[in-house]
Formats: structure tokens, C-alpha cells, sequence
């Protein structure tokens, strides 16, 4: 697995190179207010359940907690590069995106073992 993971990263870098210097700078999106309002749904449907699953103390939840901070930055990356002329607003919202992934993570980031009083 670990070799598919090399050859997967390493064979993307000539992608990101033909997308890089092909690609237009502006386009015409199709359904954006789907593709944004659906990627929201699917924050809060990751905050809601990392909070239920962590409220339970349920062993699932640094899994729900690393897809949601996964999200939230993604989020964060399109809203500051797709500003336009709103780059004010945008900033504001990756200002609460990032730290709220950061929250996301230091729930999933391991807990060293509380020894036991003897």
C-alpha cells in the first residue's frame, strides 16, 4: 500500500504541472451554489457528528473529527484563492474555518496514557 501511496504522490507532480500552466485563470461554473451549499452540508454533518460521537466517547470519533478538519480547510483554501473582489469576507471566514480544524484535530490527535496511582 505504501508504494501505491508513493507512486500515486509522485505521479501527480507532472499533473499539477500540465493543470498549472493549462488551465484558465477564470471560468463559468456550472450549479456553484450546490457545489458550496452542499460542501457546508457536509461540514456541519461532520461537526454534528463529531460531536455526538465525542460526546458518547465513542472510538470512531477521531475519525469523523479528521474528515470534518479535512473539510474545513479545503474550505478555508477555496474561500481565500476564489475571493474576487470579496477577499475581505473571505479571509473571515478561513479565519474560522482554520481554527475550527485545528479544534477538529487536537480532539482526534492521541491522548498520552494517565498513570495510575499506585
Amino acid at each position: 500500500m505504501r508504494k501505491l501511496f508513493w507512486a500515486a504522490g509522485l505521479g501527480l507532480l507532472p499533473w499539477i504541472a500540465v493543470l498549472g500552466t493549462t488551465l484558465p485563470d477564470v471560468v463559468q461554473a456550472q450549479h456553484w451554489r450546490l457545489a458550496w451549499t452542499g460542501f457546508d452540508a457536509a461540514e456541519a454533518l461532520g461537526l454534528l457528528a463529531t460531536a455526538w460521537l465525542l460526546g458518547r466517547g465513542d472510538p470512531r470519533t477521531p475519525f469523523a473529527a479528521i474528515g470534518t478538519a479535512t473539510l474545513l480547510l479545503a474550505d478555508a483554501w477555496f474561500d481565500v484563492v476564489t475571493a474576487g473582489d470579496d477577499v475581505a469576507f473571505s479571509l473571515l471566514m478561513a479565519g474560522l474555518e482554520v481554527p475550527l480544524a485545528l479544534a477538529c484535530l487536537s480532539v482526534a490527535a492521541p491522548r498520552p496514557p494517565v498513570p495510575a496511582h499506585v
